[in-house]
C-alpha cells in the first residue's frame, strides 16, 4: 500500500479527491440531521456457531428516536441467513443479510436494542459491516435506493481504485497532498479544509468522547476555524497551522481506524458523511433524472467524489444541453426520444472534457473511460465481473495521457483480485 500510495501522489496528486468543491461550502440541514441526531454504536457483535445463533446489541447514541430501523451485516462467504426473528424479515445479496421491519419499533434514546438472528453455519464469528438505518434519521436503507448491496460495493471499489490503487476501502488513509485543501483523509478523501472532514469528526465526536480514546477530539476547535474560513471565502483552506498546533492529523486519522476499540466507530462515521455527502444525494439525482441503471449510477457517484455533488450536477447540465435539452427538461430519458445509453455516453464524454482541460487533472480521465467500456458491453446492472484494462486513448483517441492505474479484476459481489494479465481495449 505504501509503494501504491506514493505512486498516486506523484502519479496523480490525489486527484480523485472527495473533498467537496465549492459550491458544496453550506452543510445541508439533512446531512447534519443524519449525522448530529442519528447515532448509534453496536455494543455486542456475536454469532455462537454451536448454536447457530447470533447477536447485536444496538445502542441509541442520537439525540432522536431510531424508527423501524433497517439492520444489515455481512456473513462469510457461503453462509446463508435462514431466520426471520419475529417482527422481521429478511433477504441476502451475497454476505450480505438485510432485515427490515414487519411492524412498529422505535429505539428511545439512549436505549439498547438487542438482535437475534441465525444462519446456517456452525462456526463462530463476527458479523462485519453491520449498518443500522431509519428513515427517522434522514437516510436511507443500506445499499441505498435503487443499488443492491452488491452493486454498491462493486461502485465503491472502482471509485477506491481511483482514490487509492485499490478497490479496498481505506479508511485509515491520510496525507495532505498539496492540492490546496489541507489533510485529504479516509475513504472518500475527506479535506480538512473543504468541510468534509469537520463532519466526520463531528459524527465522531458524538459516538466516543477524548476520554474514551477519540484521537481527533481535539482538532475540534482548530477544524471549526478552518471550516469558518471556507465557509465565509467559499474558497478551500490548504492551512493545516490550526492542526499542526495540536498534533499529528495523519497518525491520529489512522490510528482512530488501525485501533481495534475504536474501528468500528470511525469506519461507521466515514461511512454516514460518504453516504449524506454523496452516495445518497447521487441517487436523488438520478431519479429526477429517469436514471435507473446501476452502471449509471455508479458513474454518477464517481464524478461526485471526483468533483463535487455540484461539480457532477455541472456535468449533467453539459450532457442534457448537449442532446438537444438545453431547458433542462426532467426526466431527461425519453425525452424527444433520449436513451439512458446516449445519455451516459454523452455525461461520460463532457466528463472526459473537463478532467482533459485540466493540467492536472488530465492525469486522472482513465477512470472516465472505465465506465464507458461497460456501457458498450451492456453491463448495466454491474452483474459481470469487471476490469479496469481500459484507457482514455482505448475509448477516444491517442490524445489523452495514461494515468498508470493498476488493472483490478471485481466481480458482481464486490470482492476482487489482480489479473495477471489483460489487454487494455474500450470493448
Amino acid at each position: 500500500m505504501a509503494d501504491s500510495r506514493t505512486w498516486m501522489t506523484v502519479g496523480l496528486l490525489a486527484l480523485a479527491s472527495g473533498c467537496g468543491a465549492q459550491e458544496d461550502a453550506v452543510m445541508p440541514a439533512a446531512v447534519e440531521q443524519a449525522l448530529g441526531a442519528c447515532t448509534h454504536s453496536v455494543t455486542t457483535n456475536t454469532y455462537n456457531g454451536p448454536d447457530y445463533w447470533g447477536t447485536l446489541v444496538i445502542k441509541n447514541t442520537g439525540t432522536v428516536a431510531i424508527a423501524n430501523p433497517v439492520i444489515a451485516l455481512d456473513v462469510p462467504s457461503g453462509v446463508t441467513c435462514d431466520y426471520d426473528p419475529a417482527g422481521w424479515t429478511h433477504t441476502q445479496a451475497g454476505r450480505t443479510c438485510t432485515f427490515t421491519r414487519t411492524s412498529a419499533l422505535t429505539v428511545a434514546v439512549n436505549a439498547s436494542y438487542t438482535f437475534n438472528y441465525s444462519t446456517n453455519s456452525n462456526a463462530s464469528w463476527t458479523a462485519a459491516n453491520v449498518k443500522v438505518q431509519s428513515d427517522s434519521c434522514g437516510g436511507t436503507s443500506p445499499g441505498g435506493s435503487g443499488l443492491t448491496a452488491n452493486q454498491k460495493k462493486v461502485a465503491e471499489g472502482l471509485t477506491s481504485i481511483w482514490e487509492n490503487d485499490t478497490p479496498t476501502l481505506d479508511y485509515a488513509y491520510s496525507e495532505n497532498i498539496q492540492d490546496g485543501r489541507g489533510y485529504t483523509s479516509g475513504r472518500a478523501g475527506f479535506c480538512t479544509g473543504t468541510g468534509d472532514a469537520i463532519q466526520v469528526v463531528q459524527c465522531y465526536r458524538a459516538l466516543r468522547t477524548e476520554a474514551n480514546g477519540n484521537r481527533l477530539a481535539k482538532y475540534w476547535n482548530g477544524l471549526t476555524v478552518i471550516n469558518n474560513r471556507f465557509l465565509s471565502t467559499g474558497q478551500s483552506q490548504a492551512s493545516t497551522a490550526e492542526l499542526d498546533a495540536v498534533g499529528n492529523w495523519t497518525a491520529d486519522w489512522a490510528a482512530s481506524f488501525n485501533t481495534a476499540a475504536t474501528q468500528a466507530d470511525f469506519k461507521q462515521c466515514q461511512d454516514q458523511v460518504s453516504d449524506a455527502l454523496y452516495y445518497t444525494p447521487t441517487l436523488t439525482e438520478a431519479a429526477k433524472w429517469g436514471l435507473t441503471q446501476a452502471l449509471t449510477k455508479a458513474a454518477l457517484y464517481d464524478a461526485s467524489i471526483n468533483h463535487g455533488f455540484d461539480g457532477m450536477k455541472a456535468i449533467i447540465r453539459q450532457a442534457n444541453t448537449a442532446l438537444g435539452n438545453s431547458g433542462q427538461v426532467a426526466p431527461v430519458v425519453g425525452y424527444n426520444g433520449i436513451t439512458e445509453s446516449a445519455w451516459l455516453q454523452k455525461f461520460l464524454e463532457k466528463r472526459r472534457d473537463v478532467l482533459a482541460a485540466d493540467s492536472t487533472w488530465v492525469e486522472a480521465v482513465d477512470r472516465v473511460a472505465a465506465y464507458e467500456k461497460q456501457r458498450r458491453r451492456g453491463n448495466w446492472d454491474l452483474g459481470t465481473a469487471l476490469r479496469n484494462d481500459v484507457r482514455a486513448r482505448d475509448c477516444w483517441g491517442t490524445s489523452y495521457p495514461a494515468s498508470g492505474y493498476t488493472v483490478r479484476n471485481i466481480n458482481p459481489d464486490g470482492t476482487w483480485s489482480t489479473p495477471s494479465s489483460y489487454t487494455y481495449s474500450c470493448q
